[in-house]
């Protein structure tokens, strides 16, 4: 063994009771980290689990409603393709009827000539004149009205298919998910 002095001996247990302390200090530095990173994984955790339960019941909601939302789309779907049946036979029966009213004209012109005839007549014979002139602008109004409605009925034909195809094209994602869809 070596022989230390007093002061030695001193200086070295000071420096061993120094160590000591640093690490007992260093332990409790360790223990407060571990202590934290086991609070930070708890919460963490926690967390996670609270995100799936969020994700869980959004997906439960999701499933019971997008059974729901097929359905109308297809009940949609089916209203518009009914729809536009309707409209393609209101659109053969303007067309129609353009045509009876297309001899109206002609009706109008007979009418001004039995106008100027009926005019030597009696004053009761100028009252059917009177009326015959406010039925001749009723029937060009009529006219223009039919023709009115014949044009409106041409460019609504066109926006009904076009809703149609596009409720069409809308619903194809819903049947795709509705037929991977497990609850259906």
């Amino acid at each position: 063994m070596m022989n230390l002095t007093l002061e030695q001996h001193q200086a070295l247990r000071q420096a061993a009771d120094d160590f000591k302390k640093a690490m007992a200090i260093r332990n409790n530095f360790n223990i407060r980290i571990a202590r934290r990173v086991t609070a930070i994984l708890r919460v963490g955790m926690v967390s996670m689990g609270v995100v799936a339960i969020i994700f869980l019941l959004l997906l439960l909601v999701l499933t019971s409603k997008i059974t729901y939302m097929i359905d109308v789309i297809d009940t949609m779907n089916y209203q518009f393709t009914s729809m536009a049946k309707d409209m393609a036979t209101m659109r053969t029966v303007i067309v129609q009827m353009d045509q009876h009213v297309a001899t109206l004209p002609v009706i109008v012109q007979e009418i001004g000539t039995m106008k100027g005839s009926v005019s030597s007549l009696h004053h009761n014979i100028d009252d059917i004149a009177a009326r015959m002139k406010g039925i001749d602008d009723s029937l060009t109004t009529i006219t223009y009205n039919v023709g009115n409605m014949t044009n409106t009925f041409r460019v609504m034909d066109g926006h009904v298919n076009g809703i149609g195809h596009d409720v069409q094209r809308m619903s194809r994602p819903m049947k795709l998910f509705n037929s991977m869809t497990p609850m259906r």
